[in-house]
């Protein structure tokens, strides 16, 4: 079953070094369908991400705040890693040197994934471990 703040606190983890900042949000509601990411890039770019069952979704570009009217808000990305490559250059760099494929592409739903996991597809698989 999928647990959206686990699964928040599971990315933050798994992607925390590539990113100078990226926590689950403190301020803002969470429930087992969405949960909210803090995240500044290391471009030093900020964001606050929505991740659900669909995958994740910019929804405001400052940490705990949800903002009407976001340009992003429609495109959905169906990984973290995929989220990563098309908002930081600096992160797309060492997945490419890693040999992972950093082609942004948006999903309008369903991206869950195999096993029934969500979004949580990890197709970094250490690219960003030193």
């Amino acid at each position: 079953m999928f647990d959206a703040y686990s699964e928040a606190s599971q990315m933050a983890a798994a992607f925390k070094e590539c990113a100078d900042h990226l926590l689950v949000a403190e301020y803002l509601p969470h429930n087992d369908r969405v949960a909210y990411l803090n995240l500044r890039t290391l471009e030093q770019e900020i964001y606050c991400v929505e991740l659900s069952f669909a995958g994740f979704r910019i929804v405001g570009y400052d940490f705990d705040c949800i903002q009407d009217g976001v340009s992003s808000c429609d495109q959905v990305y169906v990984s973290a890693h995929r989220l990563l490559a098309a908002i930081s250059p600096l992160y797309a760099e060492v997945a490419e040197s890693r040999g992972r494929p950093t082609t942004p592409r948006s999903d309008g739903g369903g991206g869950g994934g195999g096993g029934g996991r969500g979004p949580l597809n990890f197709c970094l698989l250490n690219c960003c471990q030193k």
